[in-house]
């Protein structure tokens, strides 16, 4: 229950998706909604008169303006973010835009860790990011391509609630303690109403709490006078504890078991005094938390539990059974475009997980996806070969398994894990969100990676160490009892394929999923005994950490006439980045990188490549990029290199950004090149940068 709730949410206002789940806890009727969105349930009669009430609502952000080029700024609202990290923890990773017709998906755009190098100021230097930094990506080109997927001036935005469960004991995701709390009172709620207490009852949950508090006063001149009034603050900090503790702010005599803790902010009162509050007696009640203000902000079960004794005692009912709340009403999910057969292998690719030298479950997907003709191979440094077609020439076709993340560098003696980062990314973007931990053999652990010891005060958008990571254990001893081995435990963050307006999608590991996609892709149309050449294609391990994999492959592929790395083009078209360099826009086809770090392709070579791409009329662009690819170990035997890409945003990052049309213009020139050999007279681009 705790982990679906957390999925809602609920800015200031617009609170309905959080009160809509509520709701359906309850049966149809049994609760109250006001004007103001409040929903009130009255237990009981007579005297005395008390309110439990619990707040609907969270921090978040509006769309404050809608741009030409169909990004989307925002700002906060309400209030609530606290700490100096609090918006930068929104940088990089999806959020959940809420229009009038429902949710829709969305990312906040960050710049490419490839670009940092040759920025005069890099990223990691720089103060944390502000909310005044933040584009929104909604997979649209235009502010009209926006309007048609329903998003609008002042939509609601947060986070994308991923919850976790953590050892079994630990729920964390942006405003736990919030959301623990109201899950927390329905369950209350639920036990009062099957055997209710002598007295009134009357449990709110409100609305516009961070906002100007008025949910909760109307609630009380509403309801009101009350003798006492329970009420959760969020502003009550403590030390988490997760052995069935809850925060007072003053004694509660009929409870044992809480932490007694001053507000860090004055909770607001109204700006009159108020006539049926003024002769209660009011308790402020709270929830101790990890990572408090964190997207990991986690609370113990055995915390929210205690809270429930204490909702009922509050509410004169100390010994009241605890009631068990029905299945979790489903949370809204943003529409999503008909899966296509491309779309389905990409979502199907993207969900596995394999960081450099831990491939195994990506290449062992790619070898179920081949076409029954297929006889692949599998050579000493984990490449998955494919060898077919006939002919003198020999065309060989690279694309990378692995992906940026993290490996258990060690263990403290509290259990905690201290990483080592594997690939180039910037590690920030890590830090305060959910984590998984790859164990060979057996099945993920849910874990979070922690924020910096210092995260409400960070005065850097880097940390000065590598984030650790905390999965519940107690001690080094029971980590390595749970299978957690430093040097071979890699360390990712959930991922899946969301879709991005029409014709767009998101995720982590694009790079270079996108490229093993295409090469399945290709095949599934292929006759091998009608090429006129040799292709071999070896989607390969260890790209990200030093071409691991292409470096054992070309020294048995020294025949090979040309080699095409596929791989990702890091297009600066972004509002972060130079335009100056790297640009290729989404949408417009695939990309010949003739410009990387490493290379410079072949004038000839790429203008046969032209030359075809005009003649088959595929959409073609060619461009300068930094980065690398697999190519480079094949020039090392004089086979020269032609890189060939999608454009994506973001790279390196949790929301790289892809367009399926620049997926499908790459398909079909890599059919293109097998099926007859590049000219080599010029071609005529259709876009330089």
């Amino acid at each position: 229950m705790l982990q679906a709730y957390a999925r809602t949410s609920a800015v200031p206002g617009r609170e309905e998706e959080a009160s809509r789940f509520i709701t359906e806890l309850f049966k149809a009727g049994t609760l109250r909604t006001d004007r103001l969105g409040n929903l009130v349930l009255v237990v009981g009669s007579g005297s005395p008169r008390r309110l439990l009430v619990a707040p609907l609502d969270e921090p978040g952000y509006v769309v404050s303006q809608i741009q030409a080029n169909g990004y989307l700024r925002v700002a906060p609202v309400g209030g609530g973010a606290t700490g100096a990290l609090y918006h930068q923890f929104l940088e990089g990773h999806d959020v959940r835009i809420g229009t009038a017709s429902g949710p829709r998906n969305g990312i906040s755009g960050v710049p490419s860790s490839h670009y940092d190098n040759l920025r005069a100021t890099p990223e990691r230097t720089l103060a944390p990011f502000s909310w005044q930094a933040a584009y929104l990506d909604a997979g649209a080109g235009s502010a009209a391509a926006v309007a048609q997927q329903g998003i609008r001036l002042l939509d609601p935005v947060t986070l994308e609630k991923k919850p976790v469960l953590v050892g079994q004991q630990w729920v964390a995701a942006p405003a736990m303690r919030e959301k623990a709390a109201a899950v927390a009172l329905a369950t209350a709620a639920q036990s009062l109403l099957a055997a209710p207490p002598a007295g009134t009852t009357v449990i709110a949950w409100t609305t516009l709490d961070l906002l100007n508090g008025k949910g909760f006063e109307a609630v009380a001149n509403q309801y009101g006078p009350f003798k006492e009034v329970y009420r959760f603050d969020r502003n009550l900090e403590a030390e988490p504890s997760g052995t069935g503790q809850f925060l007072a702010d003053q004694e509660f005599s009929s409870l044992p078991g809480q932490i007694l803790a001053t507000p860090t902010r004055a909770a607001r009162k109204p700006v009159l005094p108020n006539a049926q509050l003024a002769a209660a007696h009011t308790y402020l009640l709270g929830l101790p938390a990890r990572y408090a203000h964190t997207p990991v902000e986690a609370v113990a079960v055995a915390d929210v539990q205690q809270l429930i004794r204490a909702w009922l005692a509050a509410a004169g009912a100390p010994g009241a059974t605890v009631a068990t709340v029905a299945s979790p009403p489903a949370v809204p999910k943003p529409p999503a475009p008909a899966p296509t057969p491309e779309a389905q292998l990409l979502a199907g690719l993207v969900g596995q997980y394999g960081v450099s030298t831990a491939e195994t479950p990506v290449r062992e997907f790619i070898a179920k996806q081949l076409p029954a003709w297929a006889k692949p191979t599998i050579d000493q440094a984990g490449n998955l070969i494919l060898n077919f077609g006939q002919g003198k020439k020999h065309l060989v076709f690279v694309a990378h398994m692995d992906e940026v993340g993290f490996v258990v560098d060690s263990i403290r003696p509290d259990g905690r894990l201290v990483l080592s980062l594997k690939g180039g990314a910037f590690p920030w973007l890590w830090e305060a969100q959910p984590a998984l931990l790859h164990r060979p053999g057996q099945a993920d652990v849910p874990a979070v990676f922690e924020p910096r010891p210092q995260y409400l005060s960070a005065t850097k958008r880097a940390a000065a160490a590598m984030p650790t990571v905390f999965a519940g254990y107690a001690s080094a001893q029971q980590a390595r009892a749970a299978g957690i081995e430093p040097g071979r435990t890699t360390v990712t963050m959930p991922k899946a394929l969301r879709p991005l307006g029409p014709t767009r999608a998101a995720a982590r590991g694009l790079d270079d999923r996108v490229g093993c996609a295409a090469l399945l892709l290709s095949l599934r149309h292929l006759d091998p005994a009608k090429l006129p050449c040799r292709v071999t294609y070896v989607w390969s391990t260890g790209e990200e950490i030093g071409l691991l994999g292409s470096a054992f492959a070309a020294q048995s592929l020294r025949d090979a006439n040309v080699v095409y790395p596929i791989d990702t083009f890091v297009s600066s078209d972004a509002p972060q980045e130079s335009p100056a360099f790297g640009y290729c826009p989404l949408g417009q086809g695939a990309v010949i990188r003739v410009v990387e770090s490493i290379n410079f392709a072949r004038r000839d070579l790429v203008q046969g490549v032209h030359a075809l791409a005009d003649r088959q009329h595929i959409a073609i662009q060619e461009g300068m990029t930094v980065g690398g690819t697999d190519g480079l170990e094949f020039m090392n035997y004089g086979i020269p290199s032609v890189p060939l890409s999608w454009p994506g945003r973001y790279s390196h990052s949790p929301v790289e950004v892809l367009d399926y049309r620049d997926m499908a213009s790459l398909v079909r020139l890599l059919g293109a090149l097998q099926a007859e050999a590049p000219a080599t007279k010029p071609g005529r681009p259709t876009h330089r940068p």
